[in-house]
């Protein structure tokens, strides 16, 4: 199975380049650093323990479940007072959960020998994380945006 949080790379290069810039207000500049921090970590944890998406063993799967609920838990703790920024945290900490909860899934169909199960959950894996790569190019988009 293919883990995506491929995009996130490009997140940190565009809060450099932000920061830079200087064109957001210290509070945004902050809230959207740390949950960018976030994000990139759970991408670094999640290509390295899945070897960029080539190892779906048991003992992976469960590895991943644990690196997206803690992804889940560290996102849900960064202070958001933007309105827009607490909108994308929300939509990550789901996507998280519900991965976290799916990979929970296919374990469970692994262990039973439960080929239908298993193929649910990669199903339902693959509904999750459709929203990634538009959370992030959002997510990039508002924090290079200039307050208004």
């Amino acid at each position: 199975m293919k883990f995506r949080l491929q995009q996130v790379g490009s997140v940190g290069l565009a809060i450099a380049v932000m920061l830079t810039i200087g064109s957001c207000s210290s509070s945004k500049v902050s809230q959207c650093v740390e949950m960018i921090k976030v994000v990139n970590q759970t991408k670094i944890d999640t290509k390295n323990t899945t070897k960029s998406g080539t190892d779906g063993s048991v003992a992976t799967l469960e590895k991943t479940a644990e690196i997206f609920a803690k992804a889940a838990k560290d996102l849900e703790a960064v202070k958001i007072d933007d309105e827009k920024l607490k909108t994308y945290q929300n939509k990550f900490v789901t996507m998280f959960r519900g991965a976290t909860e799916v990979n929970k899934q296919i374990i469970e169909g692994i262990k039973a020998k439960k080929l239908t199960k298993v193929h649910e959950g990669i199903q339902k894996y693959e509904n999750i994380v459709i929203p990634e790569d538009a959370l992030n190019t959002g997510l990039t988009q508002y924090c290079q945006a200039p307050e208004k």
